[in-house]
């Protein structure tokens, strides 16, 4: 039996993302939390990074989670969003059934991570990972998970590049991790 692709998932440990170095935006670019008024440009910036689904609604539904609110990164420029990064916990997606953790899981998710096509290579994804995961350490994660696709490998050079382990969790995953590292040796980006 074949099992249908699954997301890569990716991992770093508390003790790494404590040495991750703050990211210096380019000039113009600025880091911030969220802000009443963000939904917009925020939805927009998720369409136009690929994820076609995300409505203003659905970035609105997704922040009422208040520590998800409060710890996601966001990078500004010229009053828009231009990217972005969810602070979740294992257990408080909402496509989970409940939508609610008992006990506050420590494994913190990096979710949705996206920066607007226009204004990619400048650093600007790292930036809202490193915010996001740092926000999560400090209210007591240990670990800090996201998932990612085979083909997504500028995020996937980015996440290396900050410490993240791949997660062999199925059959597929070494074959599909040996190809991913080959595409990224190809494009100049060896991580070995």
């Amino acid at each position: 039996m074949t099992l249908p692709p699954k997301q890569l998932r990716m991992v770093i440990d508390k003790e790494a993302v404590c040495q991750l170095p703050d990211i210096v935006l380019p000039i113009g670019y600025s880091s911030r939390p969220y802000r009443s008024g963000d939904v917009a440009s925020w939805a927009d910036s998720l369409r136009q990074g690929g994820f076609t689904d995300w409505t203003e609604t659905r970035v609105a539904e997704y922040l009422k989670n208040t520590e998800r609110k409060e710890g996601s990164g966001l990078v500004e420029f010229g009053g828009r969003i231009v990217a972005a990064t969810f602070a979740s916990r294992l257990g408080n997606q909402p496509h989970n059934p409940g939508n609610v953790v008992a006990e506050p899981s420590n494994i913190g998710i990096l979710d949705f991570v996206v920066t607007h096509p226009e204004h990619r290579g400048r650093g600007l994804g790292k930036a809202t990972c490193t915010a996001v995961a740092k926000f999560l350490v400090a209210r007591g994660c240990t670990t800090i998970e996201l998932g990612t696709d085979d083909w997504r490998l500028p995020a996937i050079h980015v996440y290396l590049s900050m410490g993240f382990q791949p997660v062999i969790n199925r059959n597929d995953m070494p074959g599909r991790w040996a190809a991913v590292i080959e595409k990224l040796k190809e494009s100049g980006r060896d991580h070995t």
